[in-house]
């Protein structure tokens, strides 16, 4: 029986591969297969994923680094997507990193330049912006927002590429739009 949905990513040239064990790519080491696994190293790549996803009805999930994540052990029965791509920009004042890049690597750049407020991301493992963003990430009195100015967002309703200010990211505790909101995908973020 051919499978039409894994002949639409090869098509559309996305190494989509079968079966991956989710465990692979989260800190606590728990999960089992996808059905469907892809990482995205940039941003058409992952909007193709998610079109030919929606297209075919099939459930999708986007992971950043996997920090705090468990998977069943029976896996997930349609596409996980981990977001790879994690470029970095100093723009004047402001710090613009893409949603894969390690919270790790941004409070080190900001020691390095001489830019308080960004310590607290140093020890939280594997972390990436866009699933600190998601989850609202905090430690030693500091917060996501605190630093924030807007989030580029993929809205899959349209799959229009969108600005959200701090405001409209409602963040709370532990809390943000993009829980709320699913058909909102974190692509990068503006400090």
């Amino acid at each position: 029986m051919k499978d039409k949905i894994a002949e639409e990513f090869k098509k559309n040239s996305l190494d989509v591969k079968k079966r991956v064990l989710l465990k692979n790519y989260t800190t606590y080491k728990i999960g089992g297969p996808a059905k469907y696994f892809f990482v995205a190293t940039d941003r058409d790549d992952l909007i193709k994923a998610l079109e030919i996803a929606k297209a075919f009805g099939m459930p999708f999930f986007v992971i950043g680094g996997g920090s705090n994540m468990l998977f069943s052990d029976k896996g997930f029965s349609g596409l996980v997507v981990k977001i790879s791509f994690s470029e970095f920009r100093k723009e004047g004042s402001k710090l613009i990193t893409d949603a894969g890049f390690e919270m790790t690597k941004l409070a080190s750049y900001a020691a390095e330049e001489g830019i308080s407020g960004f310590e607290w991301m140093a020890g939280i493992p594997a972390g990436t912006v866009g699933g600190a963003l998601f989850g609202h990430a905090q430690a030693f009195g500091y917060r996501m927002s605190d630093l924030l100015e807007s989030v580029e967002v993929l809205n899959l309703k349209n799959f229009k590429i969108e600005n959200l200010s701090k405001e409209q990211c409602k963040f709370a505790l532990k809390n943000s739009v993009f829980k709320k909101n699913s058909n909102l995908v974190i692509l990068s973020a503006t400090f």
